[in-house]
């Protein structure tokens, strides 16, 4: 008696919660009164031919389970179990087709057939209402799913917003739209405050007039979506910590390369310049022409290699900026190509210099002034260090996604104790051949202009003799 009592107290308390949100509609109380005008029909037929007087209460028992099954909610399969007792005693007791509730007995059989309707139609419901909250506990947990997947493939704080924001409009039915800290929500908003970082960030408004509020599942969907924004929005916090601590350790690293270079590379030509200029000042009489020549050719030739210097100095000033101060714009890959040989060819006339391009037009996202940069240190490298006369080769060409940009010499490589620190921008090693202009510096500054752009660079030696060096950026 204690289960039968509970189950008929849940029952009518739920039965109570939905009847405060029903809305009678047409197909399921046609469904109701269609199995039970079927369970009568044939129970009136099985009385007159087969068996008079048998178990009516069973029939209608199992229409009563039936309507349970098929109808939403409690009310029609309620509904049914009255019109399953009315039916029993209108059409089977006696009087015939009239009401008669003063019988010996009928009480206790009316309050038999009763529970027993009840009991069946609970325990139906219940199940249905079971099997429903599974099904939509499913398809919730395959939305959260689905969402994280697509937010894993994010790295954009505004399209993270608006995903999440789309899948609440699909979860709920209704606009839903983000809402800084500070902006002013609609008074019929449904509100889910966020929080990133442990601060309050903001809110996803549903323009819901207040029907979000009565139900409860649907905003516990809603409260997880925001809650997963709120891991993704944390998440790109911390990326964005470490890649700016990376950048800044990037910066100290190029800052302390930069004042070693600095006392390594620029000693040597302001000796050259200074010694030079004083012979021509105190003994340009006595000299011939040719030494004059000689003279005036190594201070040019000095200072062309200072001039380069503050032009990396200023690279590197725009590097330690930070992400900001690269300013990447499509631009055609082969003219930023042409403008660094030009320069090239102007600068040494003497060396050969054979460039190769697709036919294709290529448009790369660059900072077109950094990457020229990295062309000509790169070319200038191969040709004070190569100490060969053949042409100095460079080429563009596309490899999947990525542009590839390739400069070779035949001279004698690179020495094996450098390969594996090409780019850290020390001074070039004693005795290794980098040590007239020191290479160290003009790499460096190259491999953080490349992963300023999201490329990588690299270099090494060729079996058949000569350096190659290989940078790409991402179209």
């Amino acid at each position: 008696m204690g289960v039968l009592a509970t189950i008929l107290h849940q029952y009518f308390r739920d039965l109570k919660e939905e009847m405060r949100h029903f809305r009678l509609t047409w197909k399921p109380l046609l469904q109701m009164l269609g199995i039970m005008g079927a369970a009568t029909l044939f129970s009136l037929l099985m009385n007159l031919f087969f068996a008079k007087n048998g178990n009516i209460s069973v029939i209608y028992t199992l229409a009563v389970m039936l309507v349970a099954c098929v109808t939403p909610g409690y009310f029609y399969s309620a509904i049914a179990s009255v019109l399953g007792v009315l039916g029993v005693n209108y059409f089977f007791m006696w009087p015939y087709l009239a009401f008669n509730f003063t019988q010996t007995g009928y009480p206790f059989t009316f309050a038999l057939l009763f529970c027993t309707s009840f009991l069946t139609c609970s325990i139906m419901a219940a199940y249905r209402h079971q099997a429903e909250r599974a099904k939509r506990s499913q398809r919730d947990t395959q939305a959260l799913h689905a969402m994280t997947n697509q937010l894993l493939a994010l790295r954009e704080e505004e399209k993270v917003t608006g995903v999440v924001a789309g899948w609440m409009e699909r979860a709920c039915g209704f606009p839903v739209q983000y809402l800084a800290q500070g902006q002013e929500a609609p008074t019929t908003a449904f509100l889910l405050p966020v929080q990133v970082g442990g601060r309050a960030s903001g809110a996803f408004a549903v323009e819901d007039g207040g029907a979000l509020a009565q139900r409860p599942q649907a905003a516990q969907l809603l409260r997880l979506f925001a809650a997963q924004w709120t891991l993704v929005e944390e998440n790109l916090l911390l990326a964005r910590e470490r890649n700016r601590a990376a950048l800044e350790a990037e910066a100290e690293r190029l800052r302390s390369n930069l004042l070693r270079a600095i006392s390594h590379d620029l000693r040597t030509p302001l000796t050259s310049i200074s010694g030079a200029a004083g012979v021509l000042v105190e003994n340009g009489e006595a000299l011939s022409s040719e030494d004059r020549s000689q003279l005036s050719g190594d201070i040019r030739d000095n200072a062309q290699w200072l001039i380069r210097m503050v032009e990396n100095l200023l690279s590197v000033t725009r590097i330690t900026q930070g992400p900001a101060a690269i300013r990447k714009a499509p631009e055609m890959a082969e003219e930023v190509l042409a403008e660094a040989a030009g320069q090239i060819r102007r600068r040494f006339p003497n060396q050969a210099l054979s460039v190769k391009a697709p036919a294709e037009l290529l448009m790369v996202p660059m900072d077109a002034t950094l990457i020229e940069q990295t062309l000509i240190n790169l070319m200038e490298n191969a040709i004070y260090h190569s100490e060969s006369t053949q042409p100095i080769q460079v080429e563009l060409s596309q490899v999947g996604t990525d542009a590839v940009f390739t400069v070779r010499d035949h001279g004698k490589g690179i020495a094996p104790e450098r390969l594996g620190r090409l780019f850290e921008g020390g001074p070039a090693a004693a005795g290794s051949g980098d040590s007239r202009r020191g290479m160290g510096l003009g790499l460096s500054i190259c491999a953080s202009i490349v992963k300023a752009h999201g490329g990588q660079i690299s270099g090494e030696n060729l079996p058949e003799g000569g350096a190659l060096f290989r940078f790409t950026l991402p179209l």
